[in-house]
C-alpha cells in the first residue's frame, strides 16, 4: 500500500491542511444524544413478619430457702470451771502437763476432774459467747488462747484476773511455757489465789 493510500485510511475524516481560498466543506456528524431514560422510582415492599407465637410466660420455680449453715455449738460442760489450752499436734495434753495442771488446781482447791479442760485446736465450735451470755461457768481460764478467738471482746492483760458479769476471766500463757518458767508459776499462781480467793 502506498503512503498516499495509507494516509487516506488513516486520516480520511481529518483536514491535515488546508489551502487558501478553497472552501471548507466539514461533514458535521449529528451528536449522539442518549435518550433520557426516566427512572420510576418505587416505593420499597415491605412484607408483613409473621407475628410471633406468644408462648406462655412461665412463672419461675421458686427456689427453696436453705438457712445459713449455723455454726457448730460450743461444747456442753459440765462443770462451773472452764480451762481451754491449745494443743494443735494432739487432742490430749501430754502427761507432764496434765500434771502440771491438776497440781496447780488442787493448789487452789481445785481439781481437773471437776473442770472442763478443752484443747482450742479441735473445738468444732470456737464461739464463747453463749457460755458466757447463759452463765453456764464461773471461771474462765485460758493457757495460751486469745480471748478473740473465741469471739469474745474483752481486752484482759495476762494474769491479771477480773470478773465480768460474774464470771473470772484469766489469760495466761501456754502452759508448756509457764512450766519452764519460775516466774510466770509464781504469776499463776498470784492470779488464781486471787480468782479463788477462799482456798
Amino acid at each position: 500500500m502506498s503512503s498516499a493510500a495509507l494516509f487516506q485510511v488513516l486520516y480520511q475524516n481529518d483536514v491535515l491542511f488546508h489551502v487558501p481560498g478553497e472552501v471548507l466543506s466539514l461533514v458535521l456528524e449529528k451528536p449522539v444524544i442518549p435518550e433520557t431514560v426516566v427512572v420510576k422510582k418505587e416505593e420499597p415492599v415491605v412484607q408483613a413478619v409473621p407475628e410471633i407465637a406468644k408462648l406462655p410466660v412461665m412463672p419461675a420455680a421458686p427456689q427453696p430457702v436453705t438457712a445459713a449453715p449455723s455454726a457448730p455449738d460450743f461444747p456442753k460442760l459440765n462443770h462451773k470451771v472452764l480451762i481451754l489450752v491449745d494443743e494443735p499436734k494432739q487432742r490430749e495434753m501430754l502427761v507432764s502437763e496434765a500434771l502440771f495442771l491438776d497440781n496447780v488446781l488442787k493448789a487452789v482447791g481445785h481439781a481437773s476432774e471437776n473442770s472442763d479442760i478443752l484443747n482450742f485446736s479441735y473445738l468444732a465450735g470456737p464461739d464463747a459467747r453463749n457460755v458466757l451470755s447463759e452463765k453456764r461457768i464461773n471461771y474462765f481460764i485460758t493457757f495460751g488462747v486469745p480471748l478473740i478467738k473465741l469471739h469474745l471482746d474483752l481486752l484482759l492483760p495476762p494474769y491479771a484476773p477480773k470478773q465480768v458479769e460474774g464470771i473470772w476471766f484469766l489469760l495466761t500463757d501456754p502452759l508448756p511455757v509457764i512450766e519452764a518458767d519460775r516466774d510466770l508459776k509464781k504469776k499463776l499462781w498470784t492470779a488464781l489465789k486471787q480468782m479463788f480467793p477462799k482456798s
